[in-house]
């Protein structure tokens, strides 16, 4: 009876350490909630659908392999550290792209570690690399990330108008990768070898690939977002159940929690009237955005922010170049984070996270005002 007790006792605090964020933002929100309760309907259901919908097919597509063996090809052609690492910036940046940063990481950080183990390295630069390549590349479609495909929808944005956000942001982000991959990788290559493609159950990657066109076409307005979801629901149901299970459940109820907390925060009219007074300029919205994802991480600052300005180019940037900086400023980066510390000491990685991610967060900044971006 006491072992069984203490068991019972241990899941709780095991289960906040998993998932810490998910405590916070509840915390936060419960808190908030009882000085400014929330309105359901501040929560944009479509959003947090397409997320589900887009998790789903991103399970469904590493199910089938694909995923790995895309990640396990890009490795194995690689002879140098420089070389190692420019292949997986590109394919950690092209997965993050299109199956969002969080399902790209989770995928290629395991494979990293693994190829470390096998070659008796320390993967910290790697990773960190991969990391920044995610929310960089993720950036620059409207379904790369949370915030992205919340800030599209509530703008209502043409793709024209995303893209000519986020091109100059996307060039930038990857000049500043290529210049970084040089200095930091070196030493002795990886021995691993090239393999061949290994896709397993056709038949699923098929459907899953069918309904990733039609929720990018949902996220473009073209597909009623309702009716995607059904169907996305109705065919994994009947090919992969198991893919339900696989969800991030927690990430979706964090996202969730988001609109509750920045609907109470806004309904404080002391926060009210500060963040109309501080959003008033393009570039204060521009950088108040990239510095408050350091503390709160970008998307519940895209979900707070939205409701005060219409400088909507700022704030895409800001949210986006605020994704860089601080582990929390990016839940893609606490995944990273994560699954290193899990198998090796945080020292050697936090300290080249810190040095690389506020470096290129303030070539990102000040690049967009050199390029007259902010008045955009």
């Amino acid at each position: 009876m006491l072992d069984a007790l203490r068991s019972a006792a241990v899941k709780p605090a095991a289960l906040i350490r998993k998932e810490p964020f998910f405590f916070v933002a509840l915390f936060l929100t419960l808190i908030f909630a009882l000085l400014s309760p929330p309105h359901i309907s501040a929560v944009r259901w479509n959003v947090i659908v397409l997320l589900f919908s887009l998790m789903l097919v991103g399970q469904a597509f590493d199910r089938c392999m694909l995923l790995a063996s895309v990640a396990r090809f890009s490795i194995g052609i690689c002879k140098t550290p420089k070389r190692l690492g420019l292949v997986m910036i590109l394919t950690t940046g092209l997965l993050a792209m299109f199956v969002t940063n969080d399902v790209a990481l989770l995928t290629i950080v395991p494979l990293t570690m693994t190829m470390a183990r096998l070659s008796g390295k320390d993967p910290y630069r790697l990773i960190v690399l991969e990391t920044m390549a995610a929310n960089i590349f993720s950036a620059l479609t409207p379904f790369g990330n949370p915030q992205n495909l919340y800030l599209y929808s509530y703008y209502r944005l043409q793709p024209g108008e995303f893209f000519s956000v986020m091109a100059p942001f996307g060039l930038l982000g990857f000049l500043l990768l290529l210049g970084i991959n040089q200095v930091v990788s070196r030493g002795e290559a990886y021995e691993v070898k090239p393999e061949r493609f290994r896709i397993k159950d056709g038949r699923l990657l098929a459907a899953a690939s069918l309904l990733f066109f039609l929720n990018i076409l949902s996220v473009f307005g073209v597909v009623d977002y309702r009716f995607v979801f059904v169907l996305t629901v109705f065919v994994f149901l009947i090919l992969a159940p198991i893919l339900f299970r696989r969800v991030d459940y927690c990430l979706l109820s964090t996202f969730l929690l988001f609109f509750l907390f920045a609907d109470s925060v806004a309904g404080m009219s002391s926060v009210r009237s500060l963040l109309t007074e501080t959003l008033r300029t393009k570039e204060t919205v521009l950088l108040f955005s990239a510095g408050l994802s350091q503390i709160i991480s970008n998307v519940p600052a895209s979900v707070l922010l939205s409701g005060f300005t219409e400088h909507y180019r700022q704030l895409i940037y800001g949210v986006s170049a605020g994704g860089l900086g601080t582990p929390i400023a990016s839940l893609a980066s606490l995944i990273s984070f994560k699954l290193y510390v899990r198998e090796n000491r945080p020292e050697p990685y936090r300290k080249l996270f810190y040095i690389l991610n506020f470096s290129m967060l303030i070539v990102l900044l000040a690049g967009a005002f050199l390029i007259g971006f902010q008045n955009g």
